[in-house]
């Protein structure tokens, strides 16, 4: 039968808690120690590791952030460029079509105006001829009694002036000579010529002296200028008043007022009893 030392099992026991006494405090407790030291800077680390993928998300988030913002911002600039680009095309095809407007509406005129301007010429071609041949045409019927009788209308004329129209001759011939140019298609007959230089005389309130020129292509009645004023009874004179009337109706039915002013400038014509 195993025999046991009571004091050496204790001794034992003792040696082996103080061997376990010492290992703990030189080697396990430095062993736990430094573990707990590492766990703590793996721990430290993971924590810098985790906040460091965390910044990284954000970092990466911001940038995605950021070229998305880019993207939106050329996209919105390429359309912005492409609006601009689409109303300046538009402007420029408004401005094109307008222009082109004004410009066929002026050539529409100039068209308009080079037609009337062609048709009043050969009307007035047409009409210079038509007037000739009337004043052929009534120079030939005319007698000498038709330019008499013209020659008395005129002097009666003279008498029923308004007594305005005479003091407005008597005024312009004031201080003039008192001459009377007188045209007429024939010669004036002694008792004409009195009765005329005695009607113009009453007229200017002055003896009047006549300057007499025949003119054939008159054809009947008598011509007087007295300064700038005209009195003109004669069938001539007549016959381009029915010229330039006919003339204006035409100007007025082609509508073309401008071409009507700008033609040849109508037989002026002064206020007297011829014009009555």
């Amino acid at each position: 039968m195993l025999e046991l030392d009571l004091a050496t099992l204790i001794f034992q026991i003792l040696n082996f808690v103080i061997i376990l006494v010492g290992l703990n405090y030189l080697i396990f407790r430095p062993i736990r120690n430094k573990l707990k030291e590492r766990d703590a800077a793996i721990a430290d680390k993971l924590d810098n590791a985790r906040e460091q993928e965390a910044e990284a998300a954000q970092l990466r988030e911001s940038w995605q952030e950021r070229v998305r913002a880019m993207d939106r911002e050329a996209e919105e600039t390429i359309q912005n460029a492409q609006a601009e680009a689409d109303r300046k095309a538009s402007q420029i095809l408004e401005e094109a079509r307008h222009r082109l407007d004004e410009l066929t509406v002026q050539m529409r005129e100039d068209l308009e105006r080079q037609r009337g301007e062609i048709v009043a010429q050969h009307y007035d071609e047409m009409l210079d001829t038509i007037i000739a041949l009337s004043g052929n045409v009534v120079q030939s019927v005319t007698t000498r009694r038709t330019h008499d009788d013209l020659v008395t209308n005129f002097c009666a004329s003279i008498y029923q002036m308004a007594q305005g129209d005479v003091e407005a001759y008597r005024r312009v011939m004031a201080n003039r000579v008192p001459t009377a140019f007188v045209a007429t298609p024939v010669p004036l007959t002694p008792e004409q010529t009195k009765t005329v230089t005695d009607t113009l005389s009453s007229l200017i309130d002055r003896r009047v002296e006549l300057q007499v020129r025949v003119q054939p292509e008159l054809i009947a009645g008598i011509q007087v200028r007295l300064a700038d004023k005209l009195i003109d009874n004669t069938i001539l004179s007549q016959l381009n008043r029915i010229r330039d009337r006919v003339r204006g109706d035409l100007m007025e039915r082609l509508g073309d007022k401008g071409t009507h002013d700008a033609g040849r400038p109508a037989t002026q014509v002064a206020g007297s009893a011829a014009n009555g």
